[in-house]
């Protein structure tokens, strides 16, 4: 009631407080079990950790807007979006990949247009992640991010993982 109740509000004063959308997208990745065919374990454990709240996360990165930080200037970063269906998962798109959807709130004037994400993989065991796309961006259409590479365990790492986007900046 209330969801309609603002969305009848908007539709009459014209204003969204927080231009907040969601922005659909596709991350295609294989999982270790599908590689290592033996390794039940590594399966098993992160279907354990995805129960338990300990998911493979996504943030998006601005290509447009800065934030500076103790660590100096870099891109404002996103709310973090998550893995849909991990232990349901049964998609193969070829031999071993999976595909799983992910939705991220993206707001126009704070973030802007991403050129990066930040992957943070909070299972027990690493995964291969080949591509992130993201659906009918606004204003901007299909981003396209190209991977190809394993993504480990968060504990393994002293930095984010990041990953860049294959569209070029015209930006002076």
């Amino acid at each position: 009631m209330q969801t309609m109740l603002s969305c009848c509000c908007i539709n009459i004063t014209g204003e969204n407080n927080g231009s907040k959308e969601k922005v659909q997208g596709t991350v295609v990745l294989m999982k270790k079990n599908v590689l290592d065919f033996n390794d039940f374990h590594a399966s098993f454990l992160d279907n354990v950790h995805e129960l338990v709240g300990q998911r493979v996360s996504l943030q998006l990165v601005s290509a447009v807007n800065g934030d500076s930080g103790a660590n100096g200037l870099h891109g404002k970063v996103g709310e973090p979006a998550y893995l849909e269906d991990w232990i349901t998962s049964i998609t193969p798109l070829a031999a071993g990949e999976s595909a799983f959807n992910v939705y991220f709130d993206w707001d126009e004037e704070e973030i802007g247009v991403p050129g990066a994400f930040i992957i943070t993989n909070n299972h027990h065991s690493e995964f291969y992640l080949k591509t992130v796309t993201l659906d009918d961006f606004p204003g901007q259409g299909r981003i396209h991010f190209v991977c190809n590479s394993w993504v480990y365990p968060a504990k393994h790492y002293k930095y984010d993982r990041v990953f860049f986007s294959n569209k070029a900046s015209n930006r002076h």
